[in-house]
């Protein structure tokens, strides 16, 4: 398939910067999102040793899975690439951008848990500023299958917030961090935004952003997403109490004893994009 690059705007690169989230429209044609529906399936028959099912008892599945890229061709061809690391290094600022891994996301209807408020940082064993996230839509995603929401310029804050487990427990309690604010409860007083995404979309974020998704309770429609997370200039290695078990086991297969303190200078995370290579 032929690649190309996407044509942000300054002002889209300036709102992303002041905001920490924003949509971008048709990164992924209808071939592509095809080929990456076919991706998710064999991933999805073949789940790797940490896929996980967040899904409460009695309702519709939420799969969950984490480098699978490492597993399935078609998708590193599809998302390890120079396009996508281009839009998360001119967003960010950074003039080299390195993959970090791919968390594909699951809701099947009637999977009606919602996904809690939380920021990405506190879970992910690195330390620094430039790190984000580029959510890929494979279905159409609306407020009632699952969108996700974001607390508009909480990246902005400085804090960071102790992570929650997807599962209701306390297995990532981190009593060094301050409690995450119950925004769900008093949605009134943070500036939520969120939007609804066409196949082919993203949605991206800074780590640090504040956000959260709804349950899919639509009758019929899935939600496939494919979270991909990427690495700018100042990113170093860092453990952290919170990481869970499913990335920090991962990690520890794929690229074994990181340097504290060190940037993760390893093929399994490639550097995709350098400013001025295009």
């Amino acid at each position: 398939m032929a690649r190309h690059a996407y044509p942000l705007s300054n002002e889209q690169i300036e709102a992303f910067r002041a905001d920490g989230a924003i949509r971008l429209p048709q990164v992924f044609d209808a071939a592509e999102v095809s080929a990456l529906r076919e991706a998710v399936g064999e991933a999805m028959r073949r789940p790797g040793p940490f896929a996980q099912d967040f899904a409460a008892s009695g309702g519709g599945g939420f799969f969950a899975d984490l480098f699978v890229w490492t597993r399935v061709p078609k998708l590193r061809e599809l998302i390890v690439s120079a396009r996508l690391g281009e839009i998360a290094g001119r967003l960010m600022g950074a003039r080299q951008v390195r993959f970090f891994f791919d968390h594909l996301l699951v809701k099947e209807p009637g999977a009606a848990e919602p996904t809690p408020w939380h920021q990405d940082a506190p879970y992910w064993p690195i330390d620094g500023k430039q790190c984000c996230s580029i959510w890929i839509a494979m279905d159409q995603v609306t407020r009632e299958n699952g969108l996700v929401e974001y607390v508009r310029g909480s990246h902005a804050s400085g804090r960071l917030y102790a992570p929650k487990s997807f599962h209701g427990d306390d297995r990532l309690a981190d009593p060094d961090l301050e409690e995450l604010p119950d925004i769900e409860a008093s949605r009134d007083g943070f500036d939520i935004v969120s939007w609804d995404l066409a196949p082919g979309d993203v949605a991206v974020h800074d780590y640090r952003t504040i956000h959260g998704a709804s349950g899919n309770l639509a009758a019929n429609d899935r939600r496939r997403g494919l979270a991909t997370r990427w690495l700018g200039d100042d990113i170093v290695y860092r453990d952290r109490t919170g990481v869970p078990m499913p990335l920090r086991e991962s990690m520890n297969a794929l690229c074994a004893n990181p340097v504290s303190g060190k940037p993760l200078d390893h093929p399994r995370f490639p550097v995709v994009w350098e400013a001025g290579s295009r």
